[in-house]
């Protein structure tokens, strides 16, 4: 029973942890899942350890919080929709498959006009997604540590 007490926090704090990663694994399935990646860098940040993820775990009193996601600005962006309220200039060219290039020093580029674009919803999607197995997945990782910390 000792040991039992004595493990507890740091068994907790691992569950924590799993938990965390596999919601992250649930968001990029669904970047995926919608077509949403391009360059990668949107999907790494939702990898722990990204310069780009957000990974902070709090142990306070009582209370175990970890947040997970994303500091690219456009990640919000993605998943709420945004409002473009006025035109401006984007410097860069567009490559032979159609794609559009940025770079500041090119002579050519677009303008961008005015209009709304509707959010993804994809962490949305995710975290309902996960939320509908967490209670079977919890289980599981309880009773992994648990049959862990009697051995």
């Amino acid at each position: 029973m000792e040991k039992l007490h004595r493990e507890a926090p740091q068994a907790l704090e691992r569950i924590i942890y799993q938990l965390g990663e596999e919601l992250l694994n649930h968001v990029i399935d669904e970047l995926g899942h919608q077509d949403l990646i391009d360059t990668g860098t949107l999907w790494n940040s939702f990898s722990q350890g990204d310069q780009n993820n957000v990974w902070e775990f709090d142990a306070d009193r009582d209370t175990l919080t970890l947040e997970v996601g994303s500091n690219l600005t456009y990640a919000e962006y993605l998943n709420d929709g945004y409002t473009i309220e006025k035109s401006y200039f984007v410097p860069g060219y567009w490559n032979g498959v159609g794609k559009f290039i940025y770079d500041p020093d090119a002579e050519g580029g677009f303008m961008v006009r005015p209009r709304s674009f509707i959010g993804r919803k994809y962490f949305d999607i995710a975290l309902k997604n996960f939320q509908g197995g967490m209670k079977a997945l919890l289980e599981k990782l309880l009773q992994a540590e648990l049959e862990r910390m009697v051995r």
